[in-house]
């Protein structure tokens, strides 16, 4: 079982029994209906999601409720509903609430099609607005105390297993290449790419979140270092499809070029070009080109990254 999901049915469970408690023990909210619905649209796996969608969901009960509020005076039914849509809609993709568009056309449509519609005042659009609220601080409640997100340990976690993966890989097809190991396993590129989408998803949040949270990134140079991840992605699997090739053509499992080890393990790496002897283990003329093309544009994204955490003082 996912354990994610898990916890965020957790988390959603425990708010819709706190919101069902809340609304029985107190008779003002007469429809329990209203905070369930904030508390479904809140509750996200991803707390800034949910901090989004609470202003979503404030706004758009607002906004809609008023609106259907002027239109029912001068309207009713279905003709009612469209009019209140056909305000609300581009009213609020005006004043940049897109996030309250799906709750302001709920609202609309419950509003204008209650019982005794036709009732609906000020105190009923108050009242529905802070039933709603009741819902938003429960989901809110919840989700910071229970299993809350901290994006950016997550984000040294996931740049930490890059790190291990790729100086690992390095190390082992060092070894097989001068005959001291066995060939690696074939890497698995799901793998990288889901690392390296995680951590550009969790970039983008932070840099959607203000100031405060864009100058943490550029402390910690977070944003140099995916572009760096994405370039070294590329790199990395183009010689491991390489190396890979060497192996399946030997035979043996297990295909010795010790310059091209050497070059790999060296440390300090070289920044200068590898240099492959042109009869060395019966390579092709196109092998060759293509080893010291790529691994030596591999070695120099190893030494960027390497100058690029002793600046981040990793």
């Amino acid at each position: 079982m996912n354990g994610n999901l898990l916890r965020q049915s957790l988390r959603l469970g425990l708010s819709i029994l706190i919101t069902c408690a809340i609304a029985e023990h107190f008779d003002r909210i007469a429809f329990a209906w209203y905070p369930l619905l904030a508390v479904t649209f809140v509750i996200d796996d991803q707390d800034e999601n949910s901090l989004r969608a609470a202003r979503g969901r404030i706004l758009g009960t607002i906004a809609g409720g008023l609106i259907t509020f002027l239109v029912h005076t001068i309207m009713s039914g279905w003709i009612g509903i469209l009019v209140s849509l056909l305000i609300t809609i581009p009213l609020l993709r005006r004043l940049g609430w897109s996030n309250g568009l799906s709750t302001a056309v709920v609202v609309t449509v419950m509003f204008l099609s209650i019982d005794a519609y036709t009732k609906l005042d000020w105190a009923y659009v108050f009242n529905r607005s802070l039933d709603t609220l009741v819902g938003i601080l429960v989901a809110l409640i919840v989700g910071r105390l229970l299993w809350p997100k901290n994006r950016m340990t997550r984000l040294q976690a996931v740049d930490a297993q890059l790190h291990a993966l790729l100086h690992a890989r390095v190390k082992a097809h060092s070894l097989a290449l001068q005959g001291q190991a066995a060939a690696p396993t074939p890497i698995e590129p799901a793998l990288i790419t889901r690392l390296v989408l995680e951590m550009q998803s969790i970039i983008a949040v932070e840099q959607s979140l203000g100031p405060r949270h864009l100058r943490r990134l550029n402390q910690r140079r977070w944003r140099q270092c995916l572009s760096l991840w994405r370039c070294q992605q590329v790199r990395w699997m183009l010689v491991e499809r390489l190396i890979e090739r060497l192996h399946k053509d030997d035979g043996a499992g297990a295909h010795e070029l010790s310059a091209l080890g050497r070059y790999l393990g060296a440390q300090p790496r070289s920044q200068a070009r590898l240099n492959l002897d042109a009869d060395e283990a019966g390579l092709s003329l196109a092998q060759r080109i293509a080893l010291e093309e790529q691994v030596t544009r591999f070695g120099r994204l190893l030494n960027s990254q390497q100058r690029l955490d002793q600046a981040r003082g990793l």
